[in-house]
C-alpha cells in the first residue's frame, strides 16, 4: 500500500501509511524505507525531511547506502546540500556507487552550482566509477545554465569517445543549449548535422530560442522550418519565429507568420503580441 500511494503520486498518504504502521506497532525494515523515501522527495518539506532523517539513524539504516541515496536526493529537492554533502561525505568510498554519486551531482547542479556538479563528476571518474547516461544529462544539464561551456564540451566529447555509450537526444538538447546560451549557433548547428539520429523538437527548439536571444534569423527560420513539420500544432514555435523577425524589424514577415497560424487554425496564446515583442 505504501509503495502504491507513492508510485501513484500520493506522498503525503505514503507518509500517513507509514504512520499508521508505527502505531500499529510494524517495525520497518530497509525495505520500507526504500519504498518510503521518496515520498519524502516529493514533498522536498525540509522539516519533515530531518525527521525522517533522524528517525533512520535511530534505526540504524543510514549505513545503508541505497537509504543514504534516497536521503541526499531529499536534502538536495529541499535545497539544503549541506545535509546531502555532510550524508555523502559520511559513506566510504567503497560504497559509493554510480547512482549515489548520481544524485549529488544532479543535487548541485539543480541549485546552480555547476563547478561543484563537474568537480564531482571527475572526483567519480577518477574513483574508477563509470557514469551513466543520467549522470551526463545532470552534468551537462547544469553546465548549461551556469555558462561552463569549455566544461560542457569536455563532458560531451568524452560521451562521443566511449565507444560504449553515445550522446542520447536529452545530451545534444544540453549541448545546443549550453552553445545556444553562449552565442556560438552555428557550432551548434554543426553538431546537430552530425546527429546519428533525425534531431527531435527539444534539440530544435533549443537552437531556435538561441536564435531569437542572438537575433539570427537565417539559422532561426531554418530550426522553425523544422519544428513546423515536427509540431505543426504548436502555436509556440510560430510565436518564437514571429519574435525573432519583429526583435530584427521584419515586422510584415511577423504578421505573415501571424497569418499563416490564423489559415491554418492555431490559436495565439493569450498574451501574445506583436506590440509586446
Amino acid at each position: 500500500m505504501l509503495s502504491g500511494c507513492v508510485h501513484n503520486g500520493l506522498p503525503a498518504d505514503a507518509i500517513g501509511v507509514f504512520k499508521e504502521m508505527l502505531t500499529e506497532g510494524v517495525k520497518p525494515n530497509g525495505a520500507t524505507m526504500n519504498c518510503l523515501l521518496p515520498a519524502y522527495a516529493s514533498l522536498a518539506d525540509l522539516q519533515p525531511a530531518r525527521n525522517v532523517h533522524c528517525f533512520i539513524t535511530r534505526l540504524g539504516f543510514l549505513s545503508r547506502v541505497e537509504v543514504a541515496t534516497c536521503l541526499i536526493d531529499i536534502y538536495s529537492k529541499c535545497g539544503s546540500l549541506e545535509s546531502a554533502q555532510h550524508i555523502f561525505n559520511a559513506l566510504p568510498m567503497v560504497v559509493k556507487d554510480i547512482y549515489i554519486w548520481s544524485v549529488i551531482i544532479a543535487g548541485y547542479g539543480m541549485h546552480g552550482h555547476a563547478e561543484t556538479a563537474v568537480s564531482l563528476f571527475r572526483q567519480m571518474v577518477d574513483s574508477g566509477i563509470k557514469p551513466n547516461e543520467v549522470t551526463f544529462t545532470s552534468v551537462l544539464h547544469a553546465c548549461s545554465h551556469a555558462g561552463l561551456v569549455d566544461d560542457g564540451l569536455y563532458l560531451f566529447n568524452l560521451m562521443q569517445e566511449d565507444t560504449r555509450r553515445s550522446p542520447n537526444v536529452d545530451h545534444y538538447t544540453c549541448i545546443i543549449d549550453l552553445l545556444g546560451r553562449a552565442g556560438r549557433l552555428e557550432e551548434a548547428y554543426d553538431i546537430i548535422t552530425t546527429m546519428p539520429s533525425a534531431p527531435s523538437h527539444a534539440v530544435w527548439g533549443a537552437l531556435l530560442g538561441a536564435c531569437v536571444i542572438h537575433q539570427k534569423v537565417e539559422l532561426g527560420e531554418l530550426a522553425a522550418q523544422s519544428l513546423f513539420q515536427l509540431e505543426p500544432e504548436n502555436t509556440g514555435n510560430y510565436i518564437l519565429l514571429a519574435k525573432l523577425y519583429a526583435a530584427v524589424g521584419r515586422w510584415k514577415d511577423a504578421e505573415a507568420l501571424r497569418d499563416v497560424m490564423n489559415d491554418i487554425g492555431l490559436r495565439k496564446e493569450a498574451a501574445y503580441s506583436l506590440t509586446d515583442m
